[in-house]
């Protein structure tokens, strides 16, 4: 199922160096308060998995050659997967425990996550006041533990970027230390 509507806006990424310092904190309330009622949305009770909405492997470009890639029954087996990756071409004998594993909680929430949550995928309106019209591309969301969406924004955007360095943290809750997995 493709769900399609034309927005008449422009990417947050085409305008964001145009934008005011009263404009800039406007669209990241919008943002939080667009995100927060996502992350509301919840499994049935009785069917917790992380991966796709159809119950499928996690669709997340990263995963993108890892047929592997679950559904997965929970965080645990999630972050042990997630947190072996850069050793699954060691022969088993070579392999030792992930010094970056720790940083990952086994305990906590899995969330609706829209996955690749950047400026580019951020619509918002072209006159008036701005607006945050619509999040587009949800290609890779699905149901994942509640840092996922925090790691992924900041790994979409360059280090020294303005939106990673000062906004995101705005609008998302800041999870550094699971982010320290991803470095």
């Amino acid at each position: 199922l493709i769900y399609m509507e034309l927005i008449h806006g422009r990417a947050l990424h085409d305008c964001w160096d145009d934008l005011n310092d009263m404009d800039k904190p406007v669209l990241c309330d919008q943002l939080c308060q667009i995100i927060s009622r996502l992350r509301q949305l919840s499994h049935h009770p009785s069917d917790k998995y992380i991966g796709s909405i159809s119950r499928q492997r996690v669709l997340d470009y990263v995963f993108e050659t890892r047929p592997e890639a679950g559904p997965f029954p929970g965080i645990k087996e999630f972050n042990d997967w997630f947190s072996g990756l850069p050793q699954t071409r060691l022969p088993t004998s070579e392999r030792y425990e992930c010094p970056y594993r720790e940083f990952l909680p086994d305990i906590g929430e899995i969330k609706f996550t829209h996955g690749d949550l950047h400026r580019g995928n951020i619509i918002v309106s072209s006159t008036g006041p701005p607006r945050v019209l619509a999040i587009v591309d949800w290609a890779q969301s699905g149901w994942c533990p509640d840092y996922w969406e925090y790691c992924k924004a900041l790994y979409t955007c360059w280090y020294e970027d303005e939106w990673r360095r000062d906004w995101i943290d705005k609008f998302l809750h800041p999870r550094f230390q699971e982010f320290l997995v991803f470095s």
